[in-house]
């Protein structure tokens, strides 16, 4: 494949992982529109890296997914801590940062 033809699927991954974060309110889809927001990133990257027979590319691509990696477990983390004590992982019900707590010391 030529350069051309691979930052047009890189562009499409992009975009089809920001209308998946724009369209969706689940938060795990909105990661896994991030996770494919940011393959199209290393794509390009590789891509680039290819063209110019550079390793540098390859480099990028595989700092990129390590970055990747570490901020889907935080996030997933934190969603099912928001799921474990609010009940929900729909990000416009997770507006309120207040802690309640009860008289027994649990989150409300």
């Amino acid at each position: 494949m030529n350069l051309l033809s691979l930052l047009a699927v890189s562009g499409l991954l992009f975009l089809i992982g920001l209308a998946i974060v724009l369209v969706r309110r689940q938060l795990l889809f909105i990661l896994m529109g991030i996770e494919v927001m940011l393959n199209g990133a290393v794509l390009a990257a590789v891509a680039a890296g290819q063209y110019w027979h550079s390793a540098g590319g390859q480099v990028m691509g595989l700092f990129i997914m390590l970055v990747a990696g570490s901020e889907l477990a935080i996030t997933l983390l934190l969603a099912m801590m928001s799921y474990r004590y609010l009940k929900t992982t729909r990000i416009d019900e997770l507006n309120t940062l207040r802690d309640e707590l009860s008289q027994e010391g649990e989150l409300l």
